[in-house]
């Protein structure tokens, strides 16, 4: 049975690819796969409430 992080990975792995993954591999291995596929977020800032 896979840990909680395999488990946690293997759903985001289906929302991207629309499928399980084909195997079960090292979370670390699973997350690089995912980061190497996903886009680039976008910058993050903060603005406070009263800068707007």
């Amino acid at each position: 049975m896979p840990d909680a992080a395999y488990q946690e990975l293997a759903k985001l792995w289906e929302a991207v690819f629309g499928e399980q993954p084909p195997v079960v591999a090292e979370p670390g291995l699973t997350a690089r796969i995912l980061v190497s596929c996903l886009p680039p977020a976008e910058p993050y800032s903060f603005v406070a409430k009263d800068e707007d």
